[in-house]
């Protein structure tokens, strides 16, 4: 068992040194603490310390462990020295899959693009490569496609000590409740609105429709009317196409009949 003094410089020095949040348990092991309660205390002085002071770090529990990190205030100087390697851009479609992810995690993928309505195969690709998403396990059931969740990065980068500390859903919903109901209130007005204008519309097509074949029977009464009674017979379209053969058919008649009569004319 270590002394007070020399625990207390190892547990900082680890802290210190680790670049990724380190587990209570893990640091009970590294330090062959089998009770939890002593390392507690020391990480609790630690922080008590550097706060009294007002230190330029901070001891800090995130992402399920612990960590010492720089306080928020001095963040825009930390980011000047680290501007390239403290960036990290998210696309839009990135950022709403990793949203779906952490509010409904264990997900597949199928889930996720039921939720978004689009493909999610190139942002999750991108939150695995970045760590932000990992795969967590299968899913029993057809196919046995793979599960989504968060990581430890995730809490980290947004500064969690567990999942537990998201804000809840329902924070992210418009205040106002009323806002809904207008807006569906305005669709169905709008939707009414063209609704007596189509009618008509569609009312008048038949119409028009209607009187093409009044238009057509016109035709073969026509053709009647000039000696042409086989046209008025036949189907109707053919009477539209009948009515210029009908107009010619009584010229032919007309001038076969007067050698008819003449022919008779000597017989008698």
């Amino acid at each position: 068992m270590m002394e007070p003094a020399e625990l207390k410089t190892t547990v900082e020095t680890l802290l210190f040194i680790t670049d990724h949040p380190l587990p209570l348990v893990q640091l009970c092991k590294i330090v062959g603490e089998k009770k939890t309660d002593r390392v507690t205390a020391v990480i609790e002085e630690l922080r008590q310390e550097y706060e009294t002071r007002g230190s330029g770090v901070q001891v800090i529990e995130i992402a399920e462990g612990f960590q010492m990190a720089t306080r928020r205030v001095l963040a825009p100087f930390v980011r000047k020295l680290f501007a390239d390697k403290m960036t990290m851009r998210l696309s839009t479609a990135a950022l709403e899959t990793l949203s779906i992810v952490a509010y409904k995690q264990p997900i597949t993928r199928a889930e996720i693009e039921q939720i978004r309505g689009v493909e999610v195969i190139a942002a999750l690709e991108t939150l695995l490569e970045r760590q932000l998403v990992k795969v967590v396990g299968r899913k029993e059931t057809v196919g046995r496609p793979l599960l989504y969740g968060t990581t430890a990065d995730f809490l980290r980068h947004f500064g969690l000590k567990n999942l537990s500390e998201m804000p809840p859903v329902e924070s992210f919903k418009p205040a106002d409740a009323a806002q809904p109901d207008l807006s569906q209130a305005a669709w169905t007005e709008a939707g009414e609105t063209p609704a007596p204008a189509q009618a008509p519309a569609g009312a008048a097509e038949p119409q028009a429709g209607a009187s093409e074949p009044q238009v057509g029977a016109a035709q073969p009464q026509v053709g009647a009317s000039e000696g042409s009674p086989v046209a008025v017979a036949e189907a109707p379209a053919e009477a539209r196409v009948a009515p210029a053969e009908a107009r010619e058919a009584p010229v032919e008649a007309a001038a076969e009949e007067p050698p008819a009569e003449e022919n008779e004319a000597p017989g008698a």
